[in-house]
């Protein structure tokens, strides 16, 4: 009797059996089938595996395309050049009112960009090591950028990457046209703070102070405070609206403490333009009382004078010799009590915030 093979069931005649013709076709036929569908199986998975590395190929470059990104931030009409280091990649176009460009790589590495704005080129190298964004700061110098960007650098926590302590930019008003230098990253507490956005990005200072030209009270004393100083109440108002309307629109409202004269409590007040006191400027208080709840601004910790040419006006307060509350003056690199007179005339040396 005739068996049958395990797999295809190919017969197999016992030796018993009479020969029969049919089924050795039968048998070949079966084999035949199965041989071509084994063929056509390994084309087919070939086929696929050869549509797959292509496929994976081009969403490869496609996933690099899009994520890997460099976003420019610079002044609006300011020309961009993107090139690789080493390699072959480049990208052109120009800001926008968003002082934002977006150009898309291909592959990481360093690169370098070249930008150009209000007439003068800059450069700078950076190096893109992540899959997604990454921001690069294309600032001009202080003096040549606008408020607007300035602003922007400020209230991302990234103007140190652009700009250094005493940088200085022109400033007009109906004081006089002054330079207004940086003294402070992040020391000013803002009058209305954010979720992760407590300070404020700058502080900036009058570089050199006015001539003696301002009274800080009209009364011989102030005991009102800074608060209620003539100085914060009238003269500086008038200063703020001649300020450049650019900048009047960036500029922050601060916290500002002031110490009493004695060991009660100060004051503090919220500002846009303020005058410096003498533990801001000196990081120690000589005359007026110890004032915890303001910073040393980090331009004069680093040892900068704090002499503005002229003898000029600040807000800390000194006790005089009949229990009087005077303002204190910087003089020349030095601090005296406005000669125990409120109505005397003495500079101005402003600070805001940005």
């Amino acid at each position: 009797m005739a068996t049958y093979t395990t797999n295809y069931q190919l017969k197999k005649p016992s030796a018993a059996d009479y020969y029969n013709i049919k089924d050795f076709n039968d048998n070949a036929d079966l084999i035949d089938s199965k041989l071509k569908l084994g063929e056509d199986a390994k084309g087919l998975a070939e086929s696929l595996q050869t549509a797959q590395q292509t496929m994976q190929t081009t969403v490869n470059g496609l996933v690099l395309k899009a994520v890997i990104s460099v976003v420019i931030w610079a002044p609006p009409n300011t020309q961009v050049v993107l090139q690789q280091i080493g390699g072959n990649g480049a990208f052109s176009g120009m800001v926008g009112s968003s002082m934002e460009l977006q150009a898309a790589l291909g592959a990481l590495g360093k690169w370098r960009v070249t930008y150009v704005y209000a007439g003068k080129s800059y450069n700078k190298e950076f190096l893109v090591e992540h899959i997604g964004q990454t921001i690069v700061v294309a600032a001009p110098t202080l003096a040549a950028a606008p408020w607007a960007y300035i602003a922007k650098l400020a209230e991302a926590g990234r103007a140190r990457e652009a700009f250094m302590l005493g940088d200085s930019k022109s400033v007009s008003s109906n004081l006089g046209n002054y330079d207004v230098q940086i003294i402070g990253f992040g020391q000013d507490y803002l009058a209305t703070p954010t979720v992760g956005n407590e300070t404020a990005g700058l502080t900036l200072q009058m570089k050199s102070s006015t001539p003696h030209n301002y009274a800080f009270d009209p009364s011989s004393t102030f005991d009102g405070g800074w608060a209620n100083c003539l100085l914060r109440s009238t003269t500086l108002p008038a200063v703020l609206g001649s300020l450049p309307s650019d900048l009047q629109t960036v500029l922050k409202p601060v916290r500002k403490y002031t110490s009493n004269s004695d060991s009660g409590a100060g004051q503090t007040t919220t500002d846009k333009l303020f005058l410096l006191s003498e533990y801001e400027l000196y990081g120690a208080c000589a005359l007026s009382n110890p004032q915890h709840y303001n910073v040393f601004y980090e331009y004069y910790q680093a040892g900068h004078a704090a002499n503005k040419n002229y003898s000029y006006w600040l807000r800390s307060r000194v006790k005089g010799a009949g229990n009087e509350a005077y303002p204190v003056v910087a003089v020349t690199g030095y601090l005296q009590p406005s000669s125990y007179r409120a109505d005397s005339k003495y500079g101005l040396c402003f600070a805001f915030c940005v």
